[in-house]
């Protein structure tokens, strides 16, 4: 079994890829939540305006957490 700190890292980095593909592409994870809300919940799935300006807000939060969290476990 990994560390923890090693586990930690590894997460990290997943997050910062996580981060990445919501800055590169943020109109096809909203469609890919309208899919999966209309497959699986079964209820329509509007994105509210800007959407797309968020998605991506969200993603660069998640790169810079994900960065501080990888700096501090690599201590």
């Amino acid at each position: 079994m990994p560390a923890f700190r090693t586990r930690v890292r590894w997460l990290s980095l997943l997050g910062v890829l996580a981060g990445v593909v919501h800055l590169l592409v943020p109109a096809r994870l909203l469609a890919t939540a309208r899919w999966g809300y209309d497959r699986v919940l079964a209820v329509e799935f509007v994105p509210r305006p800007n959407a797309t300006r968020r998605v991506r807000l969200l993603g660069l939060l998640m790169v810079a957490g994900s960065a501080l969290v990888y700096r501090i476990a690599d201590r």
